[in-house]
């Protein structure tokens, strides 16, 4: 319930709908892969965040009242809340790339606003901060080259 409580809200809720009670996981995942992966060119993403929030949903409900459930039932059922939310994260960053192709011809060659392949410039880009790097203290003490480490210990050693 975590997941529906932190990614959506009324927001994403069509015009003249009504919200789906707090606790409907498949109505609110429903909704967000609509928000997620709108209009036609979108349509097999979408299809797929549906269809595998349904199964997990499925998979963990099953195993949450499951009485002959092992352990490695449970592992598989947090594989798939694993991949359910990395999927939906991965298509909510994909939402925010809206350039991923050279407005002028097309090509994937981006790089830094810039097409490599015709020269076209994004005018909207925005480098990314770079990171102000920190100096490295000097040690307190001399640093022992690990080539004059002379002491090897071996499982058998430990026992």
């Amino acid at each position: 319930m975590s997941f529906v409580g932190e990614t959506t809200n009324d927001e994403i809720v069509p015009a003249g709908q009504e919200s789906p009670k707090q606790s409907d996981f498949k109505s609110w995942a429903d909704l967000l892969a609509n928000t997620l992966a709108g209009g036609e060119a979108n349509a097999n993403l979408r299809s797929y965040l549906k269809k595998v929030s349904v199964e997990t949903w499925a998979y963990v409900n099953w195993l949450t009242h499951a009485k002959n459930a092992i352990r490695m039932d449970a592992e598989i059922g947090l594989k798939a809340v694993e991949h359910l939310l990395g999927v939906f994260t991965a298509a909510r960053l994909r939402l925010g790339q809206n350039r991923l192709r050279c407005a002028a011809c097309g090509s994937y060659q981006l790089v830094g606003g810039t097409c490599e392949g015709c020269g076209w410039v994004d005018d909207e880009y925005e480098p990314p901060e770079v990171p102000v790097k920190r100096r490295r203290r000097r040690p307190k003490s001399e640093c022992v080259p690990s080539s004059e480490i002379s002491t090897f210990i071996r499982p058998e050693d430990l026992a």
